[in-house]
């Protein structure tokens, strides 16, 4: 499903956009954007640090604040494992996507999936974002509300792919 006033059609698209978090990787909005890629375009890979882990040690042990050691080891170790994980599938997409003449760049951050996947669309001036649609327990941070935060405040189009 396309969001938007207007189409984009193949050979069109220079700049896409894939936001994902936590352990699941977007394979399916990966497949998706490099049909739409133009050889020479740039496929930016949007990591946002999944938190929810933090949040849930905090809670089972009473540890609130960021200052306590034991957060900090906790989220440290956390962002190490999904950089690690993300760091593998951002080197399978480079060699998928250089066979067909498309750049990768990697972009890593932490904090609200909307929030951040907007503000990288502004900075590298992004001409259409992929979203997997993710229905699960885990990842349902992206279900909702947050790709309708990310259709209506985006300046370009947005594409769910189904997982």
């Amino acid at each position: 499903m396309i969001i938007g006033l207007k189409k984009i059609s193949m050979g069109e698209v220079e700049r896409v956009l894939i936001p994902y978090f936590g352990e699941n990787l977007p394979k399916r909005a990966e497949t998706r954007a490099l049909e739409k890629l133009e050889k020479g375009g740039e496929l930016f890979l949007l990591h946002i640090l999944d938190e929810a882990p933090t949040r849930s040690l905090r809670y089972r042990t009473g540890q609130f604040g960021d200052g306590s050691e034991m957060v900090k080891t906790f989220r440290k170790t956390m962002k190490n494992v999904q950089e690690k994980k993300a760091g593998k599938y951002i080197d399978e997409v480079k060699s998928r996507a250089g066979k067909k003449g498309i750049s990768v760049k990697p972009l890593f951050t932490s904090g609200s999936p909307g929030e951040e996947t907007v503000k990288a669309v502004e900075k590298h001036s992004i001409q259409l974002v992929i979203v997997e649609d993710l229905r699960d327990t885990v990842t349902e941070i992206f279900a909702g509300d947050e790709i309708d935060y990310i259709s209506n405040k985006a300046p370009c189009k947005v594409e769910t792919v189904s997982s």
